[in-house]
């Protein structure tokens, strides 16, 4: 499966919940999100532009998730892989085993909605601010470009400028703040 994701750094998270409301968008939850994100001992994923992460759901659901190379140059498109685990403890023990190093958390706060094929997500991470997801998944690589501009019109509708498009990841935006270069 592939990720088509455009995120938007936004002020203010209000008028966003205002758009997704009028357009009849379906609250689906809320929760935190504690990520913790690995670099590999075989390759250094900054320079290859992958991600291995586990993340922690504030229901205490586990999901370690790779993500390969972004595709394209609009938004943060990627092959994504995941899969739920249930021992936390287990899961990091492995990981550093392997040689896997922790090289950063991220933590947030995601109000989940739905708006047709579309799941939007407004995000309070810490130490960086407010934020707007917009994304869908594709099975094809062929329709990552029309899934692309698909999510870009949502975001329009949903009165979310194209300048204000942020394409760096939580991650590189939290080691950017740390003064630390990219895992």
């Amino acid at each position: 499966m592939f990720e088509v994701e455009v995120k938007y750094r936004v002020s203010n998270h209000d008028v966003i919940k205002d758009k997704l409301k009028s357009l009849n968008a379906r609250f689906l939850e809320h929760t935190e999100e504690t990520d913790i994100y690995f670099n590999s001992p075989i390759r250094d994923f900054a320079k290859t532009d992958e991600a291995l992460r586990v993340r922690i759901y504030g229901d205490g659901t586990i999901v370690l998730t790779y993500k390969g190379p972004r595709i394209g140059d609009v938004g943060k498109t990627r092959e994504e892989l995941s899969v739920t685990v249930n021992d936390l403890d287990s899961l990091l023990e492995i990981l550093k085993r392997l040689g896997f190093k922790e090289v950063a958390k991220v933590v947030k706060r995601r109000d989940i909605y739905n708006y047709e094929n579309f799941t939007i997500y407004i995000d309070t991470v810490e130490d960086l601010g407010s934020f707007v997801e917009v994304e869908t998944m594709v099975n094809d690589k062929e329709l990552i470009n029309r899934a692309t501009e698909e999510v870009l019109q949502l975001g329009d509708k949903l009165g979310l400028r194209r300048d204000w498009i942020e394409r760096r990841t939580y991650l590189e935006l939290v080691l950017e703040r740390q003064g630390v270069n990219k895992p």
